[in-house]
């Protein structure tokens, strides 16, 4: 009965689901437009069967677009996290609200 209810507060509240997938550039970005008004939530995974380069993604949103930003380790023994620069497939989830 609550799958049914979020379904149904989900229409209500004009929401709807984006899925996009893409890869990563040389500068660990991947920019996501949509025509949601409002974003409220993303979702992004590295898609690889193995250990990815990638170690973390992080997202903005400015207006209706999404930049996914893909970072890695700096080195083994130094994890702080730079840039990647893999060009490694991401899939992404976007939840936002229809413009009226």
């Amino acid at each position: 009965m609550a799958l049914y209810n979020a379904l149904a507060e989900a229409v209500r509240q004009g929401k709807q689901v984006q899925v996009e997938n893409g890869a990563l550039d040389a500068s660990g970005l991947l920019v996501i437009t949509t025509d949601f008004a409002t974003i409220d939530s993303v979702q992004a995974t590295v898609e690889k069967a193995t250990a990815p380069t990638t170690s973390q993604l992080t997202f903005s949103v400015s207006g209706s677009t999404v930049t996914i930003r893909g970072w890695k380790a700096t080195a083994t023994a130094d994890t702080a996290l730079i840039a990647s620069d893999a060009l490694e497939d991401v899939s992404v989830v976007i939840v936002g609200r229809r413009r009226n």
